[in-house]
């Protein structure tokens, strides 16, 4: 197992003032699961969809996941990092908080995978990260940009890929209902932990895709149990309901997650 550590210039560190600030980053990685919960995460996020779903694309574009090179931006502790790897993926983790990094490592470490990890702003300057990937990933990032930030942020998944790379960004769905409902709650009593967060319609996704240089891009929704049981089981009711993978026919429109498959 190796782990290694690459830091941008101390310019590119700096958060662009139209996104959620480093104080918001800082809180939320302030505590760490133990060594059970961060499995019981992981299997979570492994029997999802989305995961599913992100094989599945992997597998047809490439022939396997064993071998390809993948970033992960804004990758806080590397969820889908730690997946890919355990696949056969040589995995790079790029964020602007150190905490969050170090988290990352140690969580790494424990399960005995190889990782880069590499601290910078995805608005900055990526010289040293582009044209070198097959992959670029992100989940849950690229709302807390606003105005010309949202489609810059889509063109730093273009700029590090390799020809024919493939980006999938995984952003909150803005027709998603029950999500809708569940941040307005906690944002009327003045819980609300992530600091700005715009959510993307499939309309806005794939029009700044576009905008962003990629060839081709399509959208898909799903998830609208994850949200039902996240927001209002978990969240309100404080049951630890299991309804991540169920289907329903809500997903196309109403679906929690919308992941955007986009080619270079």
């Amino acid at each position: 197992m190796t782990a290694e550590l690459s830091v941008a210039e101390p310019h590119a560190a700096r958060p662009t003032h139209k996104a959620v600030g480093p104080a918001v980053w800082d809180r939320l990685w302030r505590h760490e699961p133990t060594g059970e919960r961060d499995d019981a995460l992981l299997a979570r996020e492994e029997r999802l969809e989305r995961w599913a779903m992100i094989v599945e694309r992997l597998e047809s574009a490439f022939g396997g996941l064993e071998g390809l090179k993948t970033i992960e931006l804004g990758s806080g502790r590397g969820d889908l990092s730690v997946l890919l790897a355990r696949r056969g993926a040589h995995v790079t983790l790029f964020d602007a908080s150190d905490r969050a990094l170090d988290q990352a490592r140690r969580r790494f470490d424990r399960l005995g995978l190889p990782a880069r990890f590499e601290r910078g702003d995805m608005l900055g300057a990526l010289d040293e990260q582009r044209d070198r990937f097959d992959v670029a990933l992100s989940s849950g990032v690229i709302e807390h940009f606003r105005d010309g930030d949202r489609t810059r942020v889509i063109r730093a998944h273009r700029d590090v890929l390799r020809v024919s790379g493939m980006a999938i960004i995984s952003v909150p769905n803005a027709w998603c209902l029950p999500y809708r409902l569940w941040k307005f709650y906690l944002e009327i009593r003045g819980c609300w932990p992530y600091g700005m967060e715009i959510p993307y319609s499939r309309r806005e996704m794939l029009a700044r895709a576009s905008e962003a240089g990629f060839a081709e891009a399509d959208a898909t929704c799903m998830g609208f149990w994850q949200s039902i049981s996240a927001h209002w089981g978990r969240g309100v009711l404080k049951k630890n309901v299991d309804w991540d993978d169920r289907r329903s026919v809500w997903d196309r429109t109403m679906g929690l997650v919308l992941l955007v498959v986009a080619r270079k």
